[in-house]
């Protein structure tokens, strides 16, 4: 835990969430990268949550890198349109630019890298505990041993 310069614990936890932050961040990172990295990782980070680990970090950089990927796709397809005009022997075809195959599997990665992590719905509902019941066995040797 955190301590302050005269000793004392540090009770603040956005404070603690970007000290973690700042201990995990790894060495290189630049630009909309960095960016990126820090604006998803501050929340994981929070004492609360504590979803980012040391031995996890590599795998939320590439989360955080095809994040970027999608983001720089999504605006070149808003710029440029999804689809394109192709004058073939049949006349013309409208086309979807490739663009759009790649945004949809940068998509497809952010989403199970994301779930991962615990950042969907379904995969919080999941770590917070309220799923499936755990088994319990009886003592073999108790009353219930018969059930055995």
């Amino acid at each position: 835990m955190p301590l302050t310069e005269d000793g004392g614990q540090l009770h603040n936890l956005d404070e603690r969430a970007r000290m973690r932050l700042e201990e995990l961040r790894p060495e290189g990172l630049t630009g909309e990268l960095r960016w990126t990295f820090d604006r998803l990782a501050l929340p994981l980070c929070h004492p609360t949550v504590d979803r980012l680990k040391p031995h996890n970090v590599f795998m939320f950089r590439q989360l955080c890198a095809a994040v970027v990927r999608h983001e720089r796709l999504t605006l070149e397809l808003e710029e440029a349109g999804e689809t394109y005009e192709s004058e073939t022997r049949n006349g013309k075809q409208i086309k979807a630019r490739p663009e759009v195959a790649q945004l949809n599997e940068t998509f497809r990665q952010i989403r199970a890298l994301a779930n991962d992590f615990g950042m969907t719905p379904a995969a919080e509902r999941g770590l917070s505990g309220g799923g499936q019941m755990g088994f319990n066995f009886p003592d073999p040797n108790g009353p219930e041993g018969y059930l055995t």
